[in-house]
């Protein structure tokens, strides 16, 4: 199949949209497809590059909105393009790539990642005024795919007319075992790490806090950048005992991968998720999971099974959270091999059968009238 993977940001971008579609890319491309990612321009990163079997072209932004960013020549490109591709697979509702998508009449999978409102009072208003807009990209689809039930029931509850196209494919773990490198703790000193983009609603203060409060030392580290972060920065050096807290901005996988089998509780008091999946690497690596109680984190720990090392908490009781970090911290990381998350080979062997009952079922070819 030739597949163009549609997403607002990617490589060099960390991210839980970005790595969910770089794992699926490189899926699909090793599997035999030719795969082709449309993304737009960040920094300094080639117009063009090659990604391991993976293409990404990067498109200039015509409107550069931190809400809302805009790249017509990308609109523009599949457009022209249509018969370099059978199948277009645009990522997540809050932005506005998945338009292009549908612009290009091709057979079209929509995943919207969706979390059902924006994460700032303005953003908020935002998120309800474009509700028409974003209707359309689930009219137009021809599949959705929702990283867990909790997402799905989300979007039935936004968008009822899309149920019949609805389906759940979570995201996958990878479970290599890391090399050893860096020790980002004191010897013999738990860690606790936190992952993701640093934005309010990630509520990463409260884990600080949290963290601050613990009885012994540990170290606590924050991977990710964002614009909360000079506010963290600045909570963390103001808030007492002087456990240490490393703020790493954006770190390379293996890096990550080093955290992850370092660390003794991957934690997040995160309000809005379409899936965890900084929760999911944490669990495969050997971590302890210590979460905010919202839907999402729920059916992780569900799936993880019933003897996984979930705890849920309410972050802003933060007598609790510590309690429960640590009795974590203090019980130590644990084997993986009872969990039951799946690996993103399942996840893409899923998509790929998706992307071919999509083909098969009259779409290829076929340009559909406006939405």
């Amino acid at each position: 199949m030739r597949i163009a993977q549609v997403v607002s940001s990617y490589l060099p971008r960390i991210g839980g949209v970005e790595t969910h579609v770089r794992w699926l890319a490189q899926g699909c491309a090793g599997a035999g497809d030719q795969v082709t990612v449309l993304t737009h321009q960040v920094g300094d990163a080639p117009v063009d590059e090659w990604i391991g079997a993976v293409r990404v072209l990067r498109f200039p932004l015509t409107v550069s909105s931190r809400n809302y960013p805009l790249a017509l020549s990308l609109s523009g490109y599949l457009r022209s393009h249509t018969t370099d591709f059978d199948l277009i697979h645009a990522h997540s509702y809050h932005t506005l790539v998945g338009h292009a998508a549908v612009s290009s009449r091709l057979p079209f999978v929509f995943t919207p990642h969706y979390h059902g409102t924006g994460h700032t009072p303005f953003r908020a208003v935002l998120h309800r005024l474009y509700r028409p807009a974003g209707a359309r990209l689930f009219r137009a689809a021809d599949a959705v795919i929702c990283v867990s039930a909790a997402e799905r029931d989300l979007v039935i509850r936004d968008f009822p007319g899309v149920t019949g196209k609805v389906v759940t494919i979570p995201n996958g773990t990878d479970p290599k075992l890391p090399a050893p490198g860096e020790d980002w703790a004191k010897p013999g000193e738990p860690a606790v790490l936190t992952v993701g983009r640093l934005e309010r609603y990630k509520n990463i203060d409260l884990v600080i806090d949290a963290f601050r409060a613990l009885p012994s030392a540990a170290t606590l580290v924050v991977v990710g950048d964002g614009p909360d972060r000079g506010r963290l920065e600045r909570h963390a050096q103001a808030t007492e005992p002087g456990w240490p807290v490393l703020f790493t901005g954006r770190v390379s996988d293996r890096k990550l991968d080093q955290l992850f089998a370092q660390a003794n509780v991957v934690t997040s008091a995160s309000d809005h998720e379409a899936f965890s999946l900084t929760l999911a690497e944490g669990l495969a690596s050997g971590a302890r999971v210590v979460a905010s109680a919202i839907p999402a984190h729920v059916e992780l720990g569900r799936r993880a099974g019933m003897d996984a090392p979930v705890a849920l908490v309410d972050p802003r009781d933060t007598s609790q959270f510590t309690g429960v970090l640590a009795a974590c911290l203090l019980a130590g990381r644990v084997p993986t091999g009872d969990l039951k998350l799946p690996t993103w080979a399942d996840i893409v062997e899923d998509t790929r059968e998706l992307y071919s009952r999509v083909l098969v079922e009259g779409h290829l070819g076929r340009r559909r009238g406006p939405a």
